[in-house]
């Protein structure tokens, strides 16, 4: 009797050894499944946040360990064409043991278009000088009504030129610039180009953004062959002379200085550190920005139009996708991160 009562209590330990170890076991692969959960969606929001311009799709994910779905919702619109979007991000994980996990983080997002602000069609930080009354620079929005990725165009008239004190100089015809006012002249040179919001020492000296071409190494994009809908950024790392051929549309830095030949086009911005020149007839729609190398203490020398029937014109549209590929986007609101247990 001894004997069997000792084998049938050690039977019972043994089975509860079993059933505690099995327990266990699968409460280590919840905890295993749920982390994997929590990685998959986490990594969905921020690939979300480095990749979307707006939160306003819902989009998946897809990694080894699974797929998230991310969605944007707009919580509130803000002055200065900002939105605050809260995203959500889910992601379910079934283990090869059986059962699922699911885990879904968020967190309040700032959409901005970019720090930008057209002042002038074509604003200098250290002068302009035109030859002769024909030509255009025109503060007058040519954004038309209807585009809905620019849905306040056409935009409040801005000025034809503004350059610091003094700073522009035609010599013979009538007055080209055009706006309001048709020549504006800022306090200093600093005072203008701060007023552009073009953030230059970030970009020139701390690596503030990411073109999606750097000139050189790279080179320059051919147009025919990018989609409709890209405004590309292109880096000129020292100065670049363009033709008809380097036509199209985005963000054009240039480092130093910049000389535009015979019918170049563009829409979009031209941001320069040193001075422009002019030869031919070339358009440029949307914002150009010269000497904003004043901004970092280097001296620059007037920019010149030269002759012809150059047109430099203000266009909010365009000014808008470019500056939203190049500095707009989503960005993190600090202490807004929120995770949620399914």
């Amino acid at each position: 009797m001894i004997v069997l009562v000792a084998l049938v209590g050690l039977t019972a330990l043994a089975a509860a050894g079993m059933v505690m170890t099995e327990t266990e076991l699968r409460a280590s692969q919840n905890q295993e499944a749920g982390t994997t959960a929590f990685y998959v969606a986490d990594a969905g929001l921020q690939q979300y946040l480095g990749t979307r311009l707006e939160a306003t799709t819902t989009d998946t994910f897809t990694y080894a360990s699974g797929s998230a779905i991310v969605e944007g919702e707009k919580v509130l619109d803000l002055p200065n064409d900002r939105v605050l979007y809260r995203i959500r991000s889910t992601s379910t994980y079934t283990p090869p043991e059986g059962g699922t996990a699911s885990r879904t983080v968020s967190r309040l997002a700032l959409y901005s278009a970019g720090p930008v602000t057209a002042t002038a069609s074509f604003a200098s930080g250290s002068g302009l000088l035109k030859n002769g009354g024909t030509g255009t620079i025109s503060g007058i929005d040519q954004a038309t009504s209807g585009d809905p990725g620019c849905p306040n165009s056409p935009a409040a008239t801005v000025a034809g030129v503004a350059v610091p004190p003094g700073g522009y100089v035609q010599n013979g015809g009538t007055l080209v610039p055009e706006g309001l006012p048709d020549v504006y002249e800022a306090p200093s040179s600093l005072e203008l180009l701060q007023a552009t919001g073009v953030p230059w020492n970030k970009i020139v000296n701390q690596g503030m953004l990411a073109p999606d071409y750097t000139v050189p190494p790279d080179s320059w994009p051919n147009f025919d062959t990018l989609p409709a809908d890209e405004w590309p950024v292109i880096y000129v790392k020292n100065s670049i002379e363009l033709n008809p051929d380097n036509s199209g549309r985005g963000t054009v830095i240039v480092r130093n200085n910049l000389t535009l030949d015979g019918s170049f086009e563009w829409d979009g911005m031209v941001l320069v550190g040193g001075y422009l020149t002019s030869n031919g007839y070339q358009t440029v729609s949307g914002a150009t920005i010269t000497g904003l190398n004043e901004l970092i203490g280097e001296t620059t020398p007037s920019s010149d139009l030269g002759n012809g029937n150059k047109k430099f014109h203000y266009d909010s549209c365009k000014l808008t996708y470019a500056s939203k590929a190049a500095f707009g986007g989503l960005s993190e609101v600090p202490g807004s991160w929120f995770e949620r247990w399914q």
